[in-house]
C-alpha cells in the first residue's frame, strides 16, 4: 500500500527541514508543521508494504523502515481510571489523576470516548528527523520517563519515520511487565496523495499495519488527517474508520489539522469524532477565531493542543532577547513556530506577551500556588484554561529535560484576571489568519 512520505529538496523560510543531512528532507507532518503555500520542487514518495508478518522482529533503525502489516487481534486497548482530580479545569467532570511515580505533582487525565488520555501528552514527530540524530534505546528511555512522570499517553503517527515502531518496543515492553494504568499509543492516519484511489482495503491494511507497529490489539485513537479538500472523499474514507472502529481495530477515532467546516461534514455523515488535534498557543489563536473551539465544546469533542510554548519562544529564554536567528533555528520545530511567532506580530509585540507572562508566573509564585511556576507553565496553563474545549496539550519529546516542569504544569491554574491579563496582549496580534491549517494549505 501507498504510504504518504513527503521530502522537500528546497526548504523555504521557517519550513520543518532535516537539519543534519546533505540534502535537508522533512518527513511530512500532517498536525503540526508543513508545507507552506511557496514550498518548491516538491515530491511525494509513496512506500510499498510488504507481505503481512506473524512476528516482531527487533528493530534496526531506518527513517524509511515504516512498513511491516499483521492481521492482530482486534480487541479494546484497556484504560484504568484513577484517583480524583486535584484541580479544576475545563471539563472537570470527566477529569481524573495520575501520580507520578517520581513527582508529588499529580497529572490528570480527560475523558476522550472511552480513553483516560492524560492532560500532557508525549509526542514524538521528534523521531521522524528534523531534530538531531538519536538512538531507538534513549526514545523508549525517553517514554518510559515520562510515563513514570504520570504523563501517560504518548503520540506518534504513520509518517513519522519509525516512531510507530519505537513506540510500539516501549509498549510491548510495559504491556509484558502489566503496567497500570497501560500506556496508551495515539497515532495518525495521514492521506497526502492518490486521494480518490483509497479505498476500503487499503484502509484497513494500513490500519492492521499500524496495530502490528504499535503492539496493541487494537490503536486506541486514530487521528486522521486529509491533505486536500478539493478530492471531496475525506468524508467517505472518515466513514471506512468508522467502520474498522465497529470491527474492533480501532477504539476511538479523532481529527488533526481539519477546518470548522470539514469537521463539521464528518460529524453530520455519522463519524464519531472524540478529538482534534491542532496547533494552539497565545501566538495561535486560529482555533478560537475560527469558532472551532467553541463548536467543538458543544460537540464533546476535545482538542489537544501542540505548540504551546512555540518551541521554547514562550519561555524565559526569550524574555528581553532578540528574536531566533536563522542560526538558532536548527531543528525543524523552532523553523516552524518562529514562523508562528512572526505571523502574531513584530517582535516587541511577543515581548510583551512574555513579559506579561512573567508577571503571571510571578504571581502564580507569590500566592503559593506553584513555587517554581515558570513562563512555559504559564504558557501551556493558558491553553488548558482560556479555552475550555481543551482536553490535552502535547509537548515534543527529545530528552529527559523537561519533565518536571511539563509536569508542574498541572500544580495550579490561572484565574480569571491572569487570563485576561493575557488575552489583552493576544488581541493585538496580526495573525496567524484563517482557520486551522488554512495558512499551510495555502488558502490564506
Amino acid at each position: 500500500q501507498r504510504h504518504n512520505l513527503l521530502v522537500v529538496d528546497n526548504p523555504p523560510p521557517h519550513s520543518s527541514l532535516e537539519s543534519n543531512s546533505d540534502p535537508p528532507f522533512l518527513v511530512f507532518r500532517g498536525l503540526c508543521c508543513l508545507m507552506k503555500p511557496y514550498i518548491l520542487n516538491l515530491f511525494v514518495l509513496s512506500l510499498f508494504a510488504t507481505a503481512p508478518s506473524t512476528s516482531h522482529a527487533a528493530y534496526t533503525p531506518s527513517r524509511r523502515d515504516v512498513l511491516s502489516h499483521s492481521a492482530a487481534a482486534a480487541s479494546s486497548l484497556a484504560t484504568t481510571a484513577v484517583s480524583s482530580p486535584i484541580i479544576k479545569p475545563a471539563f472537570a467532570d470527566e477529569v481524573v489523576s495520575t501520580t507520578s511515580n517520581e513527582s508529588k505533582v499529580a497529572v490528570p487525565t480527560v475523558k476522550m470516548g472511552s480513553l483516560d488520555v492524560s492532560r500532557t501528552i508525549q509526542g514524538y514527530w521528534q523521531l521522524a528527523g528534523g531534530h538531531g540524530k538519536y538512538k531507538p534505546e534513549d526514545a523508549i528511555a525517553n517514554m518510559r520517563a515520562h510515563y513514570n512522570a504520570g504523563i501517560t499517553t504518548l503520540d506518534t503517527a504513520d509518517i513519522y519515520g519509525p516512531s510507530e515502531k519505537i513506540m510500539g518496543q516501549f509498549i510491548a515492553e510495559e504491556m509484558a511487565k502489566g503496567t497500570k494504568p497501560p500506556p496508551i499509543p495515539n497515532t495518525k492516519f495521514c492521506c497526502f496523495r492518490f486521494l480518490d484511489e483509497i479505498d476500503k482495503n487499503e484502509v484497513k491494511s494500513r490500519i492492521l499495519s499500524q496495530i502490528d507497529r504499535l503492539k496493541v490489539p487494537s490503536l486506541p485513537l486514530v487521528q486522521y488527517f486529509w491533505y486536500n479538500y478539493d478530492v471531496k472523499k475525506y468524508v467517505d474514507v472518515a466513514l471506512m474508520l468508522t467502520e474498522l472502529k465497529e470491527q474492533g481495530l480501532i477504539q476511538e477515532i479523532g481529527a488533526t489539522n481539519f477546518d470548522l467546516r470539514r469537521l463539521k461534514e464528518m460529524k453530520d455523515a455519522g463519524v464519531p469524532i472524540v478529538s482534534h488535534q491542532v496547533q494552539m498557543s497565545a501566538l495561535d489563536r486560529r482555533p478560537v477565531q475560527s469558532g472551532m473551539a467553541d463548536w467543538c465544546l458543544e460537540n464533546d469533542v476535545k482538542l489537544i493542543a501542540f505548540g504551546t510554548v512555540g518551541s521554547g519562544i514562550l519561555s524565559e529564554k526569550y524574555l528581553g532577547a532578540p528574536a531566533p536567528t536563522q542560526q538558532q533555528q536548527n531543528t525543524s520545530s523552532m523553523r516552524m513556530y518562529s514562523g508562528t511567532a512572526s505571523r502574531f506580530g513584530d517582535w516587541s509585540l511577543v515581548q510583551k506577551l512574555l513579559r506579561t507572562m512573567s508577571d503571571v508566573a510571578e504571581d502564580v509564585r507569590s500566592t503559593g500556588r506553584c513555587a517554581n511556576a515558570n513562563i512555559s507553565n504559564v504558557a501551556q496553563r493558558y491553553v488548558l484554561d482560556a479555552t475550555p474545549a481543551v482536553g490535552s496539550v502535547l509537548i515534543g519529546v527529545r530528552n529527559q529535560n523537561h519533565i518536571e516542569e511539563n509536569v508542574r504544569t498541572h500544580e495550579f491554574t490561572l484565574t480569571s484576571s491572569e487570563i485576561s491579563a493575557i488575552n489583552d496582549v493576544v488581541a493585538k496580534r496580526k495573525g496567524p489568519k484563517g482557520d486551522v491549517w488554512d495558512i499551510e494549505r495555502g488558502y490564506v
